[in-house]
This record gives structure tokens, sequence and C-alpha cells, in this order.
């Protein structure tokens, strides 16, 4: 997958039978069009659309065929986040394609005629079935970290191994499995049938699901070696739990290193363990101290994700206050990564139900949740400050696949 640095990307410069002007890009991975400056759609080399900026907001298309509509605060309308469903979506797609069979009709670049041609034939019919095809070749992608958005997600393990987390619904309905050998390379073989040569956009490969790094290594090895067979060169992330993932070794680390493990991701959640037991989350924080430990002796970075918000005003305090001694205590540098998720409140989980009634366990507002990070990152204490980890904030609500 991965490939030398592309070359400057031609940009054709026209104008549309409306007489707007408009510029296309013809990227190594993707297609872009912008009309007047302000409409950009984005295409990968399938033709599928996975980027449009609207009058109306920022569009963002999944290969389920679900879009996710954003749209930044104004003095005239609050901010807004809104999943549409496939059928909801299907005018905004359309109306990017039409301009792309705009732009068929006046322009004569061979190549750009090409893309153009494949985005067109990408009607709603073509892209239902299209769907329909990604479900088939890779079942539903639960949730990836913010940096791995464009990843290509290899599924060598289905569900999560706890799936009891207080706070978390994303696979209660997906039983926990993983694939044997012979079934992973199918896999594999029915994602690079789908993806062809939109492949190209995808510059990172993600073993999913939610825990796949938690199985023992005479399963886990194997298919990680399958997936660095198929896939040469590709690097590798995950996700994992503390309370297995500190079971592994340095030396059992660096084996996956050396297949391409790049980085970690690890639900750290909280360092106060009186809030990590009332999330229902097994393990302890010093497990996630003692993973990240092994991870870095092998050369592998981190992605350590904390949860604000839950546990309310009652454990705020106690979970800044250790919370930034966890995150010191991992020694993270600049190939680490701190990741502050807002806890979305559900009713239907068990926090939802045990904080019904209780003030001092309500999830926190959005300003307080800011506090909070604040005062984590005020009493963390980098390894060496001068190369300290990148933080960033992890909203669940806006992934899409």
């Amino acid at each position: 997958m991965p490939s030398e640095p592309p070359a400057e990307a031609p940009l054709l410069r026209f104008t549309l039978p409306d007489g707007r002007p408009a510029t296309l890009l013809l990227g190594e991975a993707s297609t872009v069009l912008s009309v007047e400056g302000a409409l950009v759609s984005s295409w990968d080399l399938a033709g599928r659309p996975y980027a449009l900026v609207r009058e109306t907001g920022t569009y963002r298309r999944g290969l389920d065929g679900r879009l996710l509509w954003k749209r930044e605060a104004t003095a005239e309308a609050s901010r807004l986040r809104r999943r549409l469903s496939a059928a909801e979506g299907e005018p905004i797609v359309e109306a990017a394609r039409r301009e792309a069979g705009a732009a068929l009709v006046i322009l004569r670049d061979d190549r750009a005629l090409h893309r153009l041609a494949t985005i067109v034939a990408m009607n709603v019919a073509a892209l239902r079935d299209d769907t329909a095809r990604f479900l088939a070749a890779s079942g539903p992608v639960g949730i990836l970290p913010p940096d791995q958005y464009l990843a290509l997600v290899v599924r060598v393990t289905e569900g999560c191994s706890w799936n009891a987390c207080a706070f978390c619904r994303l696979y209660r309905d997906v039983s926990f499995r993983w694939k044997r050998p012979d079934e992973l390379v199918a896999h594999l073989a029915a994602l690079r049938a789908y993806f062809g040569p939109s492949i190209a956009l995808r510059r990172s490969v993600f073993l999913g699901d939610a825990n796949a790094l938690c199985l023992a290594r005479d399963r886990l090895l194997p298919l990680v070696e399958a997936v660095a067979a198929q896939l040469p060169g590709a690097p590798l992330f995950s996700f994992l739990d503390a309370w297995t993932g500190q079971r592994k070794t340095a030396a059992e680390w660096r084996d996956y290193a050396a297949l391409g493990l790049e980085r970690v991701y690890v639900g750290l959640e909280t360092g106060d363990p009186g809030l990590l037991a009332w999330l229902e989350k097994p393990g302890s924080p010093q497990d996630a101290v003692d993973l990240v430990g092994a991870l870095h002796e092998a050369g592998i970075a981190a992605g350590v994700i904390v949860l604000l918000g839950a546990g309310g005003e009652r454990f705020a305090d106690a979970h800044a206050a250790r919370t930034a001694e966890a995150l010191t205590a991992m020694n993270l540098g600049a190939e680490d990564l701190v990741y502050f998720s807002e806890y979305v409140d559900d009713p239907g989980l068990a926090y939802g139900r045990r904080a019904t009634g209780a003030p001092a366990l309500q999830p926190l507002s959005p300003g307080r949740n800011a506090d909070l990070r604040r005062a984590i990152l005020a009493g963390f204490r980098a390894a060496d400050p001068a190369h300290p980890p990148r933080t960033a904030t992890y909203d669940i609500r806006e992934f899409i696949y």
C-alpha cells in the first residue's frame, strides 16, 4: 500500500456550462472538483463520493451509504451534527454527481475524462449496489480512532471481547469471534476485490474490531502475518484493552512491530481506579501504564484514550488528578497520541440508568469537560517537554467509515 511521494497532481481550470468557474484536481488517490471555490466534492478512484462541501454544510459519506452532516455554529444557527440515511443523503450525492457530469461535457483531458466518467457512472442505483458489495466484503465497521478514519479496516476479529462497559454499546449486538487464517485470507481477498484501485486512498491498515490484539500469541501471530503478507509494507494499527494487553511481553510486541504494527490505541478512560470500576471496565490504570511501557520497549507508539464527563462531579477531581498521574507514568513522547473523548449519554446503558436521579453523577457539560481536559493537561508531565505527545479530540458522534 505505501508508495513513493506523488508528483504534483494535475489541476485543470475551466468554466461549467452555466458559467461557474471550476477546478478539477486529479490526485494520486482521489478526484476533487471545486466549483466557484465554495462547493467541493471528493471521490475515490472507484467514483465513490466520500467528502462533500455544500452551501448547507459538510457531508462525509460512508461506504455503508450513510452520510454525516455537519455545520458549524453561526450567528443565525446553532452547530449541527446529524446522521443521514442513504436515502436522505442521495440528493446531496446526486447534486455533486451532476456537477461532475457537467465537467465531463467540457473537458478534453483523457485522464480527467476517465475519472469523471467513473464518477458519473456511480448513480443512485450503482451506489446502492456498491454499498451491498462493501457490507458483503467487510461487514459493519464499528469505530476507529480519528487519525485512522481512512484506514483499510481488516476485521481480524469481530465484536468486543469484553462488551460490558457501562458507557459503551458499540458492539452489543455483535458476538465476539476471531477469524481462522484461511477465513482471514478470504476476507482480505474480498476487500481487495471491492476496493480495487480505490485502495490507494487507504494509507494504513486497521486491525479490527474493538480488541483484535487481545488474542493469545498462537492465534494472533498467524493472523497478523497473513495481513502483512497480503498487504506488504502497510503500516498496521489496532485497539487493545489494557487488562489483556498488559499480559504480552515486549518481546512479543517486537514480533508484531517487525510485521508493521506502528501504534496501539488503549482505552485508559481514567486514571482513577474508583471511576474505572464504576464504569465496569476490568483491570486497573496501572495495567494501561504497564502495557504502554511494553509497547514503547518494542518501538510501538501508543494512542491513549481519556473519557471526559463520565462520573460527573462526584469523580471529577479524582479523575483529573489520577489521569494526569497515569499519563505521566506512561512516559509519552512525540510519536504517541492522547485522545480526549466526551462521554455520550445513553439512558439505555447501565451508566445512564444508575445516573438517573443522581445529580452528582450526571455527565458533565461541554464547558466543564473542557475544564477537566485543561486540568489533566496541567497536571501531566511529558517525558521530554520538548517533544510531548500530540493531543486531540475524539468525538465518536463524528465517526463514519
